[in-house]
């Protein structure tokens, strides 16, 4: 998933409403399309605890990417029908990759 280019990764984490499950999964996958539009670089991962909760893990090229990212230009209606889902946002962490560890195969 990381990628030597990629030394910040942003993870959100949430708990998504029963039933919407399918809707969030598409929902985000649209945005991360969209984002990928602006700013091609852009890799993302979402991922499932066995608690239910959600949680994305965003490759930006660098911290400065991440912070000039606007979604002012990619339609509300995908970011309105991400946040329907939501029940609660429950992280949204900055992160250096500080060491990779590569497979040797």
């Amino acid at each position: 998933f990381f990628r030597s280019e990629f030394m910040y990764v942003v993870y959100y984490q949430w708990q998504i409403k029963p039933g919407k499950e399918t809707q969030f999964i598409e929902a985000w996958t649209r945005l991360t399309e969209a984002l990928q539009q602006k700013t091609p670089k852009v890799a993302g991962k979402l991922l499932k605890t066995l608690q239910e909760e959600y949680i994305a893990l965003i490759e930006w090229p660098s911290q400065k990417d991440w912070e000039s990212q606007t979604t002012e230009n990619i339609d509300l209606s995908i970011q309105t029908q991400l946040m329907d889902c939501v029940e609660n946002m429950v992280s949204v962490i900055p992160l250096q990759c500080l060491k990779e560890v590569k497979p040797t195969s």
